[in-house]
């Protein structure tokens, strides 16, 4: 039975912090899966973010699967606000409800031909608008990753050291 508790975000944390490697490791495969799930076309961004996570030497699920920050669900929001905002970034301004429309028939059709057929300014938009977002996301989340990766642990940390203590003083009284 499927169950949403386990994208929970107390579940995301846990198997976040709990991954193996450093903090910095982790933290960098947030990083990637965040830009790349931002600047990289739905459907080429998991490959994408594993073969950048292996030459950055950056964990791999994390990079995995922050990449999901634009789903099946969200393209639909995100990718118009992209291109809009990306149109503004490179001096071109687009109506967001032409970029809405030419961007539905890419979605519903799947096919190269209306993906090419957006134009080149579009296709600019995209990409700076990506780039912009995928850095609002990922140096706050290598950071906030970071901290609480290393928080996490230094937590663990003290709890061993308080049970090895209690074990010690059971052991000797």
């Amino acid at each position: 039975m499927f169950r949403f508790k386990k994208f929970s975000p107390k579940y995301i944390y846990v198997k976040l912090v709990k991954q193996a490697g450093s903090p910095d490791y982790i933290a960098r495969g947030v990083a990637i899966g965040f830009m790349v799930g931002m600047l990289i076309p739905f459907g080429l961004q998991i490959p994408t973010a594993i073969a950048l996570a292996f030459l950055l030497n950056a964990a791999k699920i994390p990079a995995f699967a922050c990449t999901w920050v634009t789903n099946h669900i969200t393209i639909f929001f995100i990718y118009p606000a992209q291109c809009w905002v990306g149109s503004y970034l490179i001096g071109n301004p687009l109506k967001l409800a032409n970029i809405e429309k030419q961007l539905e028939t890419v979605i519903n059709e799947r096919t190269w031909a209306s993906l090419s057929a957006l134009g080149g300014q579009v296709v600019a938009s995209f990409f700076a608008g990506g780039f912009l977002f995928g850095t609002i996301l990922a140096v706050p989340g290598y950071f906030f990753s970071l901290y609480w990766v290393k928080k996490y642990r230094k937590f663990k940390e003290l709890k061993l050291k308080r049970r090895k203590e209690k074990l010690k003083a059971a052991q000797t009284a």
